[in-house]
């Protein structure tokens, strides 16, 4: 390691190993400087979007867990109730290019199981959907999410 006016240089090598968070990336995009670009700005924030139509192209969905500094532990029985974080993103890409991101998770719960359902190619053909804010069970909060078209 050397040190020359303020600056250290070290082995990149660190940098991968210096975080706990997993991630884990779904996409149909190939390209990497295109999933960099991605997930550093997107267009359109989806919330933003609510009753649009949009033709989806490409999708990348990026999923984080993370273990919490001290596990929750239910005071009576000493259990462990939660022991890491979970993030989620998802970014659409549609037919012109332009792209949306969300970091809701039952948005992106809802795109995996469409995924599970329908396969990944019906995604490359063109999937059409609308955005739509659904309601919460028991709850008076409203969720993002979509619908077929």
């Amino acid at each position: 390691m050397e040190e020359e006016k303020n600056l250290i240089v070290k082995d990149f090598n660190n940098i991968q190993k210096r975080s706990n968070t997993q991630t884990d990336i779904y996409t149909t995009i190939e390209d990497q400087k295109t999933l960099f670009n991605l997930e550093n700005a997107c267009d359109y924030k989806i919330n933003d979007c609510k009753g649009e139509k949009i033709r989806i192209k490409d999708i990348v969905i990026k999923i984080n867990n993370k273990p919490l500094a001290e596990p929750v532990v239910d005071s009576e029985t000493g259990e462990v109730i939660k022991d890491h974080e979970t993030s989620m993103v998802t970014i659409l890409i549609d037919d012109i290019g332009k792209s949306y991101v969300t970091a809701s998770k039952i948005f992106t719960m809802q795109m995996l199981r469409y995924v599970q359902m329908f396969g990944i190619d019906s995604i490359k053909n063109g999937l059409d959907i609308e955005i739509i804010e659904k309601s919460v069970k028991n709850s008076a909060n409203k969720a993002l999410g979509f619908k077929l078209v």
